[in-house]
């Protein structure tokens, strides 16, 4: 009897033991097939995620949205002329509903926020207002392309499990617009107080675009906001309202602070692995539609463009040396490089223009060295050392030289217009010379077209602000702005230089 009691007693003791420890294992080491809280930096991360598909110049972006859709409007990138040719065959399915896969992130993390007693709120603002502040990034996108939009009761159904919401209906795109403006002002405010607190686990590693760099995440929430209040300052119910909003944030560099040099712009750096491993222009490899040049920027880079031809040659020290980086040349009539007696090596730039007749169109494709593409292994495309680009500094400085022109806002307005030109030849050749691939060799006979570049040098900073003062008055042909504002023209036209395809 005594022997069953002391079995009794000693397996009692083993299984409380036992107990115990895997008590304690379990406190320590969570089951993840268990963990059901949601993080706040995870969700941040989750949002920054989901918005791959427009932050960054990948296969998405050009394989159709860029190339095959948006492009074709602003003719950043070329296109063959085709009945049919503004009509988009390729998915753009998810530059619209990328935006509501981050936003159902978005939403429950403000949910969570709101829930928060006040004392826990400053722990986590930074990570509500850095996923609000690139969310509404592509909000701004969504609405210029498709005006009114769901917004503030899109999302709910997976948070609430109301299917009142499955159909939300459609907000005026103003309304939006004044919505986004005060959010990003209040964001940008905030994140340069001296009570903001940053989390300690607001990190690098969680943060993949600014490094959790308040003082970047100041700058891009500032851009972002005079980026919208521009979009609705010339026209409609909030002309005014996006008037005093752009006075207020130029005339208060202080209170805030924009993006001012190339070498500060707001951009998610390649991190060759995962959450980020993307190189310029993906997408472009996949067909010749993807990476065929734009006529209209090669006319506007080039001094002796000859409409006849649709091409011309670049001269350095007097075209814009942004040019032979964006493009490779192609050959003057079309002819296949490395036929004889009628070789032909390539040695214009040619993009495809709308006005140019079908027939003269066929005569330049033929085996497509008549027209240039996007230069391969360049500062942009195939290069593995790309930043993708958020918010730049020329960006800045050109709505500076419009809001300057149009009166809104003290100071020179050409002043600003060489600034941003500076700042946008600079971060092209930051870039070029950062690349990750040399270029191609050319073949002995001729053929591989993605040899025939021009490698021009870097201008100097006398260079470029004589180039600039000249196309203050003129165009680079020489010809006259015809808009009825000609420096309005020419500060458009080189913000547009200054996207080109990487808008």
């Amino acid at each position: 009897m005594k022997q069953i009691i002391s079995a009794s007693l000693l397996m009692a003791c083993a299984l409380s033991f036992t107990n115990c420890q895997e008590s304690a294992y379990d406190d320590k080491y969570n089951d993840p097939n268990k963990v059901t809280a949601v993080l706040m930096d995870k969700l941040m991360a989750g949002v920054f995620y989901k918005e791959k598909v427009v932050a960054i110049q990948n296969y998405d972006r050009y394989w159709s949205l860029d190339t095959q859709w948006l492009g074709k409007y602003a003719q950043s990138v070329g296109f063959y002329i085709d009945p049919r040719q503004y009509f988009n065959g390729y998915s753009v399915d998810n530059f619209y509903s990328s935006l509501y896969s981050a936003a159902a992130n978005l939403k429950k993390m403000e949910e969570m926020y709101n829930e928060m007693s006040d004392a826990e709120k400053p722990q986590y603002e930074a990570y509500c207002l850095a996923a609000k502040v690139h969310v509404y990034r592509h909000l701004i996108s969504v609405m210029d392309v498709y005006g009114d939009v769901p917004w503030h009761d899109a999302c709910l159904v997976a948070l609430h499990g109301d299917y009142s919401y499955s159909n939300a209906s459609f907000e005026d795109d103003q309304e939006l617009y004044k919505m986004v403006i005060e959010d990003l002002k209040a964001a940008g405010l905030r994140f340069g107080s001296e009570d903001f607190i940053i989390p300690r686990g607001f990190t690098a590693t969680q943060d993949f675009i600014n490094n959790a760099d308040m003082s970047k995440w100041q700058k891009y929430a500032n851009g972002l906001c005079l980026r919208a209040a521009m979009r609705v300052s010339t026209n409609g119910p909030l002309a005014e309202y996006g008037q005093s909003v752009v006075k207020e944030i130029l005339e208060n560099p202080s209170t805030y602070p924009l993006v001012e040099n190339y070498e500060d712009n707001i951009a998610i750096k390649n991190l060759r692995a995962d959450p980020v491993n993307d190189e310029g222009g993906g997408g472009m490899w996949q067909s010749d539609l993807c990476k065929i040049a734009s006529g209209a920027i090669i006319r506007n880079m080039l001094s002796n463009y000859d409409k006849s031809t649709y091409s011309g040659t670049y001269q350095e020290g007097i075209d814009d040396p942004r040019l032979p980086l964006l493009y490779n040349k192609a050959t003057p009539t079309g002819k296949l490089a490395g036929l004889t007696p009628d070789r032909e090596i390539p040695s214009v730039y040619r993009g495809t223009d709308p006005e140019m007749d079908m027939a003269q169109e066929s005569s330049y494709s033929v085996n497509t060295v008549g027209f240039s593409f996007a230069r391969e292994n360049g500062f942009f495309f195939y290069n593995q050392n790309w930043d993708h680009q958020q918010f730049s500094s020329s960006e800045t400085w050109f709505i500076r030289a419009e809001a300057r022109q149009r009166g809104w806002v003290s100071g020179d307005a050409k002043e600003a217009f060489k600034e941003g030109i500076k700042q946008s030849i600079r971060f092209f050749f930051k870039y070029q010379k950062n690349k990750s691939r040399a270029d191609i060799s050319v073949g002995d006979d001729g053929s591989d077209r993605r040899g025939y570049v021009d490698n021009p040098e870097e201008p100097t900073d006398a260079w470029i602000d004589e180039f600039a003062e000249a196309r203050w008055e003129t165009r680079i042909d020489g010809s006259t702005y015809d808009n009825a504002n000609p420096r309005l023209d020419a500060i458009i036209t080189q913000k547009w230089l200054s996207f080109n395809m990487m808008s």
